[in-house]
């Protein structure tokens, strides 16, 4: 699998922010404490706002200096810590998830970039012109981009998975997956070519946010495809389409994407409830999904945070779970019922009129107590709330955001901001009303260390954590949702004594490729 921060010196990722009033709290004893972030620019354009992308720090024409490179309404733009734009390309429409930034057509000289706007995928290369065969239109709106070799020919492709489906053949289908010169991978879309081998026991439907991970779930060498979506279903795909089998256990289906997944694994192996209006089952509609070995047997495991409804579908503020599975569907056996956090606060649903959105439901894995078998999860509940769970399904820590349902976050960074070996919590907070949002860092115990507030309505996307300008000492980096014009958009902090030993999860969708796989765990 190839994971972009295994190149090295191509890379360097930054923190930023904007700061209306800070509060000095005593740090917390999860390790040394981290020295209060400082802002050392705001970078600024005109009124373009953000959505769910998260930053990318990268030096895209290998001149030694790094680009700050950020989603911004339609535009992609690239800074330097100067405040000059040194890249810019516009889109159709908006930019919603974070941008692809690797090393996408070794062929031409520098990085590609590589983002998904409204029914098309742009590639740039570090020019902004587009590379020949982009952009590519499917269908509106495409909420998420990754990259990973899902073929075996040695070279990335492109995937996508859509809110709109496409329905033919009696089939549906949410994914889409491009070769680097616009061609279209043979097998997709999967299921209406009759590639993914499914049958009317197959319920594929939208994705909303960030609905997609890569990684190889088989061992075979080659990434799989794993697809959240807006309902209790999900998808999972090798790269020539073909859909992943659902275990014997499971009565009806004969494919993973078959299998409904009810809390309880003996109602979701018939796929039905005998009592709908009590029976807990997962909603995946704004699930942002993980890939990673969790208990160390060399096999990636499923990982995702869904909604929670009950079976009638009447009763949607059951709060969140955590599920993990294995690629034929089966459960963990300390996971044979998802991890759930019933308290609802907020976050299933948009600000109306705002374009202030529902929370993505979105985990982070990373090892942040190394005293414990296996990796963390950590993830925001509806309950306002930031929880810690490990691998034996332990919840070890919840750190209480808020306790307003005006405030929600878009997830959670993990980077060891002050090289001690214990990794720190970053993220932010966004409303629709203003003066009520924060960066936040938390220690590995998960108490606070530093929480800064945020100019007006925040900042949606997930922080970026990176080495801006080489001095081996880490920024973070934030893009807030609203452009001041001519003001700021975009803010960027330097830690003292930060380095970039460990990034363990340091933005959006875990790397620069957005595929959220974690390798090497």
């Amino acid at each position: 699998m190839k994971n972009l921060f295994l190149l090295s010196g191509l890379f360097v990722m930054i923190f930023m922010l904007s700061c209306k009033k800070e509060t000095d709290d005593p740090p917390s004893t999860g390790g040394t404490s981290v020295a209060k972030p400082e802002l050392i620019v705001e970078l600024k354009d005109r009124w373009h706002e953000a959505w769910q992308a998260s930053p990318a720090v990268a030096d895209i024409d290998e001149d030694g200096v790094q680009e700050i490179l950020v989603a911004r309404g339609n535009l992609l733009l690239g800074w330097h810590l100067d405040n000059e734009i040194v890249f810019r390309a516009e889109t159709g429409g908006r930019i919603w998830s974070s941008p692809v930034v690797a090393d996408l057509l070794p062929s031409v000289q520098g990085l590609e970039i590589a983002v998904a706007s409204r029914g098309q995928i742009y590639v740039w290369d570090k020019n902004g012109d587009n590379i020949p065969g982009f952009p590519v239109s499917w269908r509106d709106e495409l909420r998420s981009v990754a990259a990973a070799d899902i073929d075996g020919d040695g070279e990335y492709e492109l995937v996508a998975v859509t809110t709109n489906k496409l329905s033919e053949n009696g089939q549906n289908d949410i994914i889409i997956a491009y070769n680097m010169d616009g061609s279209i991978v043979s097998g997709f879309p999967a299921n209406t070519t009759g590639a993914s081998g499914c049958n009317e026991y197959c319920y594929q439907t939208g994705g909303f946010d960030q609905n997609i991970a890569l990684g190889d779930v088989n061992n075979d060498g080659v990434d799989d495809i794993f697809a959240t979506q807006d309902n209790a279903y999900l998808s999972l795909h090798e790269g020539n389409g073909r859909a992943f089998d659902s275990n014997p256990i499971f009565e009806i289906p004969v494919k993973f994407n078959g299998i409904r997944f009810l809390h309880d694994y003996s109602r979701s192996k018939i796929g039905w409830s005998d009592n709908e209006s009590v029976d807990n089952q997962a909603h995946f509609t704004n699930s942002a999904p993980a890939i990673a070995d969790i208990d160390g047997d060399g096999t990636n495991e499923l990982i995702v945070l869904a909604s929670v409804q009950n079976a009638a579908q009447t009763d949607r503020l059951r709060g969140v779970a955590l599920w993990v599975l294995n690629n034929d569907g089966t459960r963990p056996t300390v996971w044979e019922e998802p991890f759930h956090v019933s308290g609802y606060l907020a976050g299933l649903w948009d600000y109306s009129g705002t374009n202030v959105v529902a929370a993505t439901n979105q985990v982070t894995v990373a090892d942040i107590d190394p005293n414990l078998a296996g990796p963390e999860f950590i993830f925001a509940g509806f309950d306002g709330k930031i929880h810690a769970v490990d691998a034996q399904k332990n919840e070890i820590w919840a750190y209480t955001y808020t306790t307003s349902p005006q405030v929600l976050t878009g997830g959670v960074a993990v980077a060891d901001l002050n090289a001690d070996n214990s990794p720190e919590i970053i993220f932010c907070s966004y409303s629709p009303i203003e003066n009520l949002s924060n960066l936040f860092i938390l220690g590995a115990d998960g108490k606070k260390q530093w929480q800064i507030a945020l100019p007006k309505r925040g900042a949606m996307p997930v922080p970026t954590i990176a080495d801006v300008d080489g001095d081996n000492q880490l920024e973070i980096i934030v893009s807030l949702k609203d452009g001041e014009d001519k003001l700021r958009m975009v803010q960027v902090y330097t830690v003292a004594g930060a380095s970039k030993n460990s990034l363990l999860w340091p933005t959006g969708r875990a790397n620069y490729l957005r595929n959220g796989c974690v390798p090497g765990l």
